[in-house]
């Protein structure tokens, strides 16, 4: 039996392994679209490894001139930025098709997007993005960046910025799981309208949402990002991350 041999993925992109590509992702991610200063500590917190081992693979990435790093912290070289961008395109558009082709439910999508992310070529994902009509962003609501990296501009402000009294629309939410579940149980999730009810100490919210009263944490009300219906009465507004 003839035996059939396995090419990888093509790229126009050096070849990488899939943890470097982790890697570069979170840094992407942490660093404000892969324009900022990451910590060691963060980065280790992100992807839940210890500060030695992200040491050895920034080390091996500042190597290959994907990074610059030094003890301030680390930052995406042109190169490592072009290579993160295209990974978190794939990610986010397996996540479009995960939901809208296959039908998974939003709390399985992401982790499940980390394994197709490393699979999917450079053609494929222009065609899946193709065959979804080109969406502007993934099923969490952040902007799926276009193969040289740019960025639909879309006015938002944090959930938490939002005046007692405001209605507005959601557009984005967190992606882990676990805060994913509970705003999906409470119907906060992008495309829907709440308003903004109370501002309780330590940074918890009170909002309706439909006729529901629901309580958030400070810390999933700041990932949450929202256009306000009248959004033309307070400045500071910029495209969401």
């Amino acid at each position: 039996m003839a035996h059939t041999t396995c090419h990888a993925p093509r790229s126009t992109l050096p070849s990488i392994t899939p943890s470097e590509e982790e890697y570069l992702e979170a840094i992407y991610v942490l660093g404000g679209r892969g324009n900022g200063l990451v910590k060691v500590k963060g980065l280790a917190k992100d992807l839940k490894v210890k500060d030695p081992s992200v040491v050895e693979m920034l080390q091996k990435l500042k190597e290959r001139g994907f990074v610059g790093y030094d003890r301030s912290g680390v930052k995406l070289t042109p190169k490592g930025r072009k290579h993160a961008v295209q990974v978190v395109r794939r990610h986010q558009l397996a996540e479009r098709l995960l939901t809208d082709v296959f039908g998974y439910r939003l709390p399985k999508v992401h982790d499940m997007a980390c394994k197709f992310e490393h699979v999917l070529d450079d053609e494929l994902t222009d065609r899946i993005e193709e065959m979804l009509g080109n969406p502007a962003t993934c099923p969490h609501g952040s902007i799926i960046p276009t193969p040289k990296g740019t960025l639909q501009k879309i006015e938002s402000t944090q959930l938490t910025e939002t005046p007692k009294g405001e209605e507005c629309l959601v557009l984005k939410i967190p992606e882990d799981r676990g805060a994913v579940e509970r705003l999906l149980a409470l119907n906060v999730i992008p495309g829907v309208k709440v308003k903004m009810l109370e501002k309780l100490p330590r940074g918890a919210i009170v909002l309706l949402c439909g006729n529901t009263r629901i309580a958030l944490s400070h810390n999933i009300a700041a990932q949450i990002r929202v256009r306000e219906r009248h959004r033309h009465r307070r400045r500071g507004r910029g495209p969401y991350q």
